[in-house]
């Protein structure tokens, strides 16, 4: 057994890979698996309107960040039934068919909370004599940064509630809605409405047009709103001297955090996880434009034994 020393101010940053460590089904693929029972019309919506990337097993791979492939033409085709050579067509038709594009468009980022929601809830530490895993040996007095929405820290290894940030919120801590989602960028959340000659461009399906958009933008991972409510936690770590990711993927929607505790720490020591030789190199060369350094050192799960 590794024993860490205690006399040196330690960051862990968790991420789902900790969760897996210790048995819990949080994978994309688990939760395509739990959509496909628990909520099988949403399932049908996903495959329509998003294109999501799959594993050899056809199970979601990428789930958050594929959220951004989202067709809001197809969408909005599915409520336009307006067919404006009918002899009874009325232009309000164009107001009942924005309304509902609204409402449904509401009403499908609510449904991916929920099921996202619900599904990390129902997760369940295995029993103490069915458990698969060695515990960890961490350093008892260091802060972390938990990108996971579970209660793993606090149940398996006591940490106090008071040395973590659950950066993205907590599923059993009700302070807020868990925050997910994709990177990918995009001008305006609105059809332009002029062109580049600066000749109106608006029609009667605009506002329809507009609405249908909607999950692409709600469905955004805003980590700029995230370091601002948390700006005062991120400047307690100035200290810091180690930071040890453990189960991370170092997905390049969750870099501004890592940047912004290099930018407090330039001379902290970086330690990163990986699992298997194969992941081995990726992540580094991961790590190093991240962090705009190569120094990172890899280490195993099994080194905190």
């Amino acid at each position: 057994m590794n024993c860490l020393p205690y006399d040196m101010n330690r960051l862990y940053i968790i991420g789902n890979g900790f969760d897996r460590y210790h048995g819990l089904p949080t994978r994309y693929a688990d939760f395509h698996i739990y959509v496909k029972e628990y909520y099988p019309e949403l399932l049908e919506k996903l495959e329509r309107y998003f294109e999501l990337s799959v594993d050899d097993d056809a199970l979601w791979q990428n789930f958050e960040q594929d959220l951004c492939r989202y067709d809001s033409g197809d969408f909005m085709d599915t409520y336009n039934h307006i067919d404006t050579s009918s002899e009874s067509f009325k232009y309000s038709e164009f107001y009942g068919m924005t309304d509902e594009v609204d409402e449904q468009s509401g009403s499908l980022v609510e449904e991916i909370r929920e099921a996202f929601g619900s599904w990390v809830e129902s997760f369940e530490f295995p029993d103490l004599m069915d458990r698969t895993y060695d515990p960890l040996k961490l350093d008892t007095t260091a802060r972390l940064i938990n990108f996971n929405y579970t209660d793993t820290l606090e149940e398996l290894y006591q940490v106090p509630k008071d040395r973590i940030l659950y950066i993205h919120n907590n599923a059993n801590a009700y302070d807020g809605e868990l925050i997910f989602g994709h990177a990918q960028k995009k001008d305006g959340k609105e059809v332009p409405t002029f062109d580049a000659d600066g000749e109106p461009t608006r029609t009667p399906f605009t506002d329809a047009e507009n609405a249908s958009r909607a999950p692409f933008f709600e469905l955004q991972k805003d980590t700029r709103s995230v370091l601002k409510q948390h700006r005062k936690w991120f400047k307690t770590l100035i200290d810091v001297e180690e930071v040890i990711i453990l189960g991370h993927s170092l997905g390049k929607v969750d870099w501004p955090y890592f940047r912004a505790i290099a930018k407090l720490s330039p001379q902290v020591q970086w330690k990163l996880s990986y699992y298997g030789d194969s992941e081995r190199a990726d992540l580094h060369e991961r790590a190093a434009a991240m962090l705009r350094r190569t120094d990172v050192q890899m280490i195993t799960f099994s080194e905190l034994l």
